[in-house]
């Protein structure tokens, strides 16, 4: 075998070597054998050149030395490598091991080198022994692999990538290799994405569509690919809000426009939201209107609403006082803002002043009041008056109402010399005229007033509504009225009459028929010791139910109180109220009740002789309600314009008489003197105007101890005269039918003595 020590060269012969021969000699020779030189598997000659015997003619049968090949196992070394990067050297061991000696002092030696299977991939590649060669072995290989593993890469998304809502995606995301390098000839191919959506917010960009290729191979798989992810961020659209209000001043109760709006709060992508859905708008802390849609206008949204500034319903409701007259604060509340938008101000506001809307004023209160007797002097009167939004008189220039009951009254009482009695203060609307029409209400005030020794007094009575000077108060204001309001002890008084009247408007719950009579007959006077009322007043009318005409009684049966004014006597005028029943009589032998405890309430004006210009009126309400008020009338004979008025007579005649009118001449004319009245003479000068106010003329009786002759001026209300005469000193003088309707001054002069009446003259 190859590298074993050479055999020893033996031979045998013929005859055989050391056998005997004849005579007895033993074959032999001397030398050896030996053979060709060489050491490499092949065979080689072995020769006998030197084996020799003289004795001997050799014949020499040559053959050879062979050597073989020596059994050698190579195993090649298993190798790796990143992909990219060069391959390592190719190894291997050997049995017997490479470089070591054999026997016959030869090395282990090989040519050549290991080689693998082409390829560059991620795999296993063979490594082969096709080049390694020795002709003196007879190699066994055992074979091993080349691993290529993957090459690691680490991709970052780049931050602050972001846009604005609806604006286009960035052409790339943009992104770095944090980590590796790409192996040589290999590019990335294809871009970043982000996940979907388009709300503002963050949104992890990824790596799905990258890879890498080499030319146009994807090498992608041989790597270790690490992606680092980075938020893209969709920030929200800057817009701004403002609201508007038209006219940034109105009266309570008108109309206002509310407009707000959202600068570029349109949808900026189709399909897509805009800045917010609706709006509530805002009086100080009332809300006025909810959920008001923003609708696109260009670019912007828009949400208006008109609406009057009306307070809540029912009346009360909170929140209260929010349209109370002065500076507002208006409030746009824009309702589910989109996360898309940065809205600057999610309530924007602005300012709006409210005024005192317009109202009319209609004194329904006492005009002339008796004292309890013709000896006290004392006497409560009833000031009242209704007050209506300027609707009720004039619904085509004010469509709007608003609700009186947000209206303050006041209520000024002072003698007609001017001097102040009473001032009540601002009065809250104390009822509805119609509980189903908050446009008008009623105020009330009671006034105790006190005539002392006199046998009569005229207060004026200034009706404020909402201003007072600079003192304002209330929803609402109102030109200033005044009346004049009598007390007076009951000298003689009484009342008497009958007749019907045909009813055509009425009102209550027991209305009668439009069209069908009111019967009535009264007497009622003060008895002998002007203390106590007696009398009789019987009221028959008739009305329709279930379609049978039923005929109800109203019968008087504690009578109450009687005021009268027989100081005109072109127009004297009677007060009235008596407890009473009703009662259904369409069978008068059968009378139903239909309640008791009820309070009649007659008012009348006689107009002289023969009756046909006298006019009465009636109300019938249960006991302790309201006259004024429609829901507690059982009975009006003529309701119109929220109170019950007097209608003129049908047939019949009023007759109303009192001692306060007595000795009053009816018929002097204007500026002649009046005979005088013989009364005694004081110490100062004494005046009284009556009848004050007046629908025709005025009579002034002037009382002095001094004879000079009295100097009479009138003006109106901003200084123009208007009257001027001089007369004699203690008469009654009798003036003004030609002065227009409206206040005036008299100015009465004697002497050094000077004195100031206000005067009012009726239509």
């Amino acid at each position: 075998v190859y590298g074993d020590a050479d055999p020893a060269l033996t031979y045998t012969s013929s005859p055989v070597v050391g056998g005997a021969l004849a005579n007895g000699q033993l074959i032999s020779f001397t030398g050896a054998l030996s053979r060709a030189a060489g050491e490499n598997v092949g065979t080689y000659l072995i020769s006998q050149n030197t084996v020799a015997n003289s004795n001997y003619t050799i014949t020499y049968a040559p053959v050879n030395l062979t050597i073989t090949p020596l059994s050698v196992t190579v195993t090649a070394a298993a190798k790796t490598k990143v992909y990219g990067d060069a391959d390592p050297a190719l190894t291997y061991t050997s049995s017997p091991v490479v470089g070591s000696a054999l026997a016959n002092g030869q090395l282990i030696s090989f040519t050549g080198a290991l080689s693998r299977a082409i390829g560059e991939n991620v795999e296993t590649y063979a490594i082969g022994q096709n080049s390694i060669n020795n002709t003196n072995y007879t190699i066994t290989y055992v074979g091993a692999n080349l691993t290529i593993t993957q090459r690691s890469i680490t991709v970052t998304a780049n931050t602050g990538q972001t846009k604005v809502y609806g604006a286009a995606d960035p052409v790339t995301f943009t992104y770095s290799i944090s980590s590796g390098t790409l192996a040589g000839g290999d590019a990335f191919s294809g871009v970043l994405n982000r996940t979907p959506g388009e709300p503002a917010g963050t949104y992890p960009i990824l790596q799905n569509s990258l890879t890498i290729k080499k030319g146009l191979i994807d090498v992608y798989s041989n790597y270790n690919f690490t992606f680092v992810s980075n938020l893209f961020t969709i920030t929200k659209v800057p817009v701004s809000s403002l609201i508007t209000i038209t006219p940034a001043t109105q009266q309570y109760s008108d109309l206002v426009t509310y407009t707000a709006t959202i600068n570029g709060g349109a949808a900026l992508v189709a399909g897509g939201p805009q800045a917010a859905s609706s709006v509530t708008f805002k009086v100080g802390t009332q809300t006025i209107a909810t959920n008001v849609t923003l609708l696109p206008n260009g670019l912007n949204l828009k949400a208006t609403y008109t609406g009057a500034l009306l307070e809540p319903t029912p009346f009360g409701t909170s929140p209260t006082g929010q349209m109370t007259p002065g500076g507002k604060t208006i409030t746009a509340v824009i309702n589910t803002p989109d996360v898309n938008y940065n809205i600057n101000n999610l309530q924007p506001t602005t300012t709006l002043t409210i005024t005192q809307e317009d109202a009319t004023t209609d004194y329904t209160g006492d005009q002339i009041v008796a004292t309890a007797s013709t000896t006290a002097s004392t006497a409560t009167v009833t000031l009242k008056a209704n007050i209506s939004d300027i609707n009720v008189t004039n619904p085509s220039g004010d469509a709007n109402p608003g609700d009186i009951r947000n209206a303050k009254v006041k209520f000024i009482i002072s003698t007609l010399a001017g001097g102040v009695v009473k001032n009540s203060g601002w009065l809250a609307v104390d009822s509805l005229v119609n509980s189903a029409d908050v446009r008008t209400g009623t105020v009330r005030y009671l006034f105790n007033a006190d005539i002392l020794s006199a046998t009569d007094e005229e207060y004026t009575v200034r009706i404020l509504v909402g201003k007072d000077g600079t003192d304002m108060n209330g929803y609402y204001v109102a030109a200033e009225q005044s009346t004049v309001v009598t007390v007076y002890k009951p000298v003689g008084d009484f009342i008497t009459g009958g007749g019907y009247i045909i009813p055509t408007t009425s009102a209550g719950t027991y209305a009668p028929d439009p069209g069908k009579k009111t019967n009535f007959g009264f007497n009622v006077k003060y008895g002998s010791n002007g203390s106590n009322l007696k009398g009789n007043m019987n009221v028959i009318f008739r009305r329709t139910e279930a379609g049978v005409e039923r005929t109800y009684q109203i019968k008087a049966n504690a009578l109450q109180s009687l005021a009268v004014d027989a100081r005109n006597p072109k127009r004297q005028t009677g007060q009235f109220i008596t407890k009473s029943n009703l009662t259904d009589i369409t069978n008068p032998l059968l009378p139903v009740s239909k309640g008791g405890n009820l309070y009649l309430y007659v008012n009348m004006i006689d107009n002289g002789e023969p009756g046909i210009n006298d006019s009465i009126s009636f109300t019938l309400v249960p006991g302790g309600s309201d006259p004024a008020i429609l829901s507690n009338i059982m009975y009006s004979s003529n309701w119109i314009s929220s109170k019950t008025q007097q209608m003129k007579l049908s047939g019949g005649n009023l007759v109303v008489h009192s001692g306060f009118s007595v000795g009053i001449a009816p018929t002097i004319i204007v500026s002649r003197n009046i005979p005088p009245v013989e009364t005694p003479i004081v110490e100062e000068m004494v005046l009284k105007a009556y009848p004050n106010p007046s629908t025709a003329y005025f009579v002034l009786n002037v009382k002095s101890r001094s004879t000079e002759d009295v100097q009479l001026k009138v003006t109106d209300m901003r200084g123009r005269p208007m009257y001027s005469i001089k007369v004699p000193a203690n008469q009654s003088y009798k003036f003004g039918d030609q002065f227009a309707s409206g206040p005036y001054f008299l100015e009465v002069t004697q002497g050094q003595k000077k004195q100031i009446l206000k005067l009012i003259k009726l239509k």
